[in-house]
């Protein structure tokens, strides 16, 4: 005898709104049959769900089921790395009038370039920085390219940091992407330093009329040559970075 359209095969599942249906079945149809033996109780006692069902009636009847340990009451970020940011980004700002460049010269004088001198230096000199050396020409532009993006990066972190967003997530995000940056002055810094293990011959070198280091560059030159501009680009960029990860 075959089965008629209008017949219902009593095998298929029924729908929940089917009546008649036993508790059991109509669970498992809805997906309760995972480990339906070890479900776990979501208050902790009967103390904890009355006093959150009494703070529902004495408030505006709207029900927050979210704990005092939720991530929802943290704030988008704390007051203490809000701080450490700030000092991140005046530093930054600050390499403008710090010293880049410290040397002794022949006649037994002290010589520095702060940022300005750097930067006049590497723009005038990033032409034939390439004919001391594949190392010493790709370092002048590493250095340039941190010495103009580091103050840049500075006033843009404090910027964001303390002007008011739309929202929590819109402050984070468009906060995230300059620290994110800042990692790149940070590592273009240390690319300047690994270069200089290759060594090779900075051009016009010899008329700055040094005496210590010598004419020749490489990672010892490197660091008896820089001065605290340098180092606090370093600094500066890897904190900065590193907090956009927690964004």
């Amino acid at each position: 005898m075959t089965m008629t359209a209008s017949q219902s095969d009593p095998t298929s599942p029924r729908l929940p709104a089917d009546q008649g249906l036993p508790d059991e079945v109509r669970f498992r149809f809805i997906g309760f049959d995972v480990y339906p033996k070890h479900i776990p109780r979501f208050w902790k006692s009967d103390t904890e769900a009355a006093g959150y069902a009494k703070q529902v009636q004495h408030d505006s009847g709207v029900s927050s089921l979210d704990r005092d340990f939720s991530l929802l009451h943290d704030v988008a970020i704390a007051k203490t790395d809000k701080l450490v940011l700030t000092a991140v980004g005046v530093v930054m700002v600050l390499t403008v009038a710090m010293p880049w460049v410290h040397y002794r010269t022949a006649t037994g004088g002290d010589f520095s370039l702060s940022w300005p001198g750097v930067l006049g230096t590497l723009l005038g000199g990033i032409g034939t920085a390439f004919s001391g050396g594949f190392a010493v020409g790709v370092s002048a532009f590493f250095g340039l390219i941190a010495a103009i993006a580091t103050p840049l990066l500075g006033a843009w972190i404090l910027a964001m940091l303390w002007t008011k967003a739309p929202s929590d997530d819109a402050y984070q995000v468009r906060l995230r992407l300059p620290l994110q940056v800042s990692y790149g002055v940070f590592f273009a810094g240390l690319a300047v330093i690994i270069l200089s293990l290759a060594g090779g011959q900075i051009p016009g070198f010899a008329n700055w009329g040094l005496i210590d280091p010598g004419e020749s560059y490489g990672i010892g030159t490197l660091l008896t040559l820089i001065s605290y501009g340098p180092y606090a680009v370093l600094g500066a960029g890897m904190v900065a970075g590193v907090k956009s990860g927690d964004l």
